[in-house]
This record gives C-alpha cells, sequence and structure tokens, in this order.
C-alpha cells in the first residue's frame, strides 16, 4: 500500500512539474497580449507620450536603421516622428513569449500603414521587445528592436 502511495505522490508531483513550463508560457502570452494591445492602442490613436510611458524610463529602442535612442523623451520624440510620417494602423501577433520571473522576451510580426500624399504602404517586420515588471506591476519595454520591410 506504501507502495503504490509513493508512486501516485510521485507521478502527482511529476505532473504537477511538467505542468509549469506551460503556466509559466500561459502567463507571458497573457501579459504579452494586454501590453501589445495597449502598445498598438497607443500607436493607433497617435499619442506619442502614452506610447513612451509604456517603456522604462531608460529603455533603449532601435528601429532597425542602425541607430538607437535611449529615454522615454526620446522615444517620444522618435514615435512623433513616426507618427509625423503619416504610420497607423498598427498590429501585433506574437511568434513566441517566455517568462523569466520579472523579465518576458517576445518575438512577433508586425504590421502597419503608412499615408503620405495620399498613398498607402504597408509595412511589416519582425521585432524583439524584452519587457520587465515594474514594481506598479506594471510590464514596461526596456529594450525594444525591429526590421521593417514594405
Amino acid at each position: 500500500m506504501n507502495k503504490i502511495i509513493r508512486h501516485l505522490g510521485a507521478c502527482a508531483l511529476l505532473a504537477f512539474a511538467a505542468s509549469q513550463p506551460a503556466l509559466a508560457q500561459g502567463d507571458a502570452a497573457k501579459s504579452v497580449e494586454a501590453a501589445n494591445a495597449a502598445w498598438d492602442k497607443a500607436f493607433n490613436s497617435g499619442d506619442a507620450h502614452a506610447l513612451a510611458a509604456l517603456y522604462d524610463e531608460k529603455a533603449v529602442v532601435s528601429p532597425g536603421n542602425g541607430k538607437a535612442v535611449k529615454g522615454r523623451a526620446d522615444i517620444e520624440k522618435l514615435f512623433k516622428g513616426a507618427f509625423g510620417a503619416g504610420f497607423r494602423d498598427h498590429k501585433t501577433e506574437v511568434v513566441a513569449a517566455h517568462r523569466d520571473g520579472k523579465v518576458i522576451y517576445e518575438t512577433a510580426n508586425w504590421s502597419a500603414v503608412s499615408e503620405k500624399d495620399g498613398k498607402k504602404t504597408e509595412y511589416k517586420g519582425v521585432l524583439l521587445k524584452v519587457m520587465t515588471l515594474g514594481s506598479d506591476g506594471k510590464w514596461r519595454a526596456s529594450a525594444h528592436t525591429w526590421n521593417a520591410a514594405p
């Protein structure tokens, strides 16, 4: 009887341990989806200030042009420039996300439209984002880079 109980206990422990990565991934996916929805909403409303607030104060962003900007003020300027160039209709689709404690790594496909002088150009690419959990319980991007192709 004791042997059967030990085996059942071991099986339950293994089943619980095996389920943990799935739980962590599910938690990461939920957090990433919520963060991406907030990001797309701020971008699509043209609110560079709200968009910059979704980044850590010392975040680094590289828009795939070989340059990087650091800090919310410069991130806000970067997105003001994008809005001035007619960018809108941003969509993010998660490819993979992984949470490790207070850090989430995300790879996603993105798309957006630029409209200038009545001409629409759709852009798309892949992004890599690292988000950290703040003491206020909010996830903020601390590093974000992407590539783009029309």
